[in-house]
């Protein structure tokens, strides 16, 4: 079993921190969001993405992180 601490307690800045240090032209996760579009809009989604943790944090979920993998044959 994996214990996982969390900080309930993230700050718009600490999200806008993390948000600046992704790697460029990557797209992780299941939406498939490039990391450069999320730095360029971090400062403006930020404050959301915010609330969105705290609210995790506070009910206790915690999504399991999977890799995702589409293979095209050519």
């Amino acid at each position: 079993m994996t214990c996982l601490r969390v900080n309930s307690d993230i700050t718009t800045e600490e999200m806008a921190r993390t948000i600046s240090r992704l790697l460029n032209n990557i797209a992780l996760g299941l939406n498939r969001i490039l990391n450069k579009a999320l730095k360029t809009y971090g400062p403006l989604i930020a404050p959301w993405l915010t609330d969105v943790a705290r609210a995790y944090f506070a009910i206790g979920y915690y999504p399991r992180l999977r890799k995702s993998i589409t293979t095209v044959i050519l």
